[in-house]
């Protein structure tokens, strides 16, 4: 039974639109969390000043023993945020993430797990990724699926989801855990959970836009019934 983990992106990226209906993203998180959400994650640069680093705090705070994924490219002043903030996992994505950061990532692990947080990174559902994350010891993987969630084509989605599940068993047989992430809805999310070795669907976009007509603690609901 793969768990569900609420994204939480979409609502930065449309803050003023929310702040002017009256939410916040602590109130945001605190409803979910009640409504059976079983993670959070949030990507987060430090460089806006819409979102500073205490609203990071208060966001994480309101989450309270609830998983919270902080989503960080490999940088100093990222990771030693993410040491001081009481947060379970961090997870690394950057475009040529291994090729850029392969040195800073190799001296980030080994500290991030003796403060006893899990290590992840956002990856293509690609081999040569997978053993690079092996190799640095990750305990999980963000398997993208945007190619399968974009194809149209009823085979091409078919091939692509093969391929998400290939490297989801292979991670598995290697001690890794794997999550699912990338434009998952309502309706593209069922293939993906029938993969046993999926263990956490990573939504956002369509639970707040569901949000709109149905109200937040219904959407997320609706969707964790799917993935039951």
């Amino acid at each position: 039974m793969a768990q569900m983990e609420l994204n939480l992106d979409v609502f930065l990226e449309t803050s003023q639109q929310m702040k002017a209906q009256g939410l916040s993203l602590p109130g945001i998180v605190t409803i979910a969390g009640l409504s059976g959400v079983d993670g959070f994650s949030l990507s987060y640069d430090g460089r806006s000043s819409a979102f500073t680093e205490k609203d990071l705090e208060l966001t994480i705070a309101s989450a309270m023993n609830t998983r919270f994924a902080l989503r960080i490219a490999p940088r100093a002043e990222l990771f030693q945020l993410a040491m001081n903030l009481p947060i379970k996992q961090v997870t690394f994505s950057a475009p040529n993430i291994f090729d850029d950061y392969g040195a800073d990532i190799e001296t980030f692990i080994p500290q991030l797990k003796d403060a006893g947080k899990l290590v992840s990174f956002h990856l293509e559902p690609e081999l040569s990724l997978l053993k690079k994350a092996y190799r640095l010891q990750a305990d999980l993987v963000e398997l993208s699926c945007l190619l399968y969630a974009q194809n149209s084509n009823p085979a091409g989605q078919a091939e692509a989801r093969e391929q998400i599940a290939l490297m989801a068993k292979t991670a598995a047989k290697n001690g890794i855990g794997v999550a699912v992430q990338g434009q998952i809805n309502y309706q593209n999310v069922l293939p993906l959970v029938t993969i046993e070795a999926v263990e956490n669907v990573v939504v956002g976009r369509s639970i707040f836009s569901r949000a709109i007509f149905v109200g937040l603690e219904t959407a997320i609901r609706d969707f964790k019934s799917q993935v039951l």
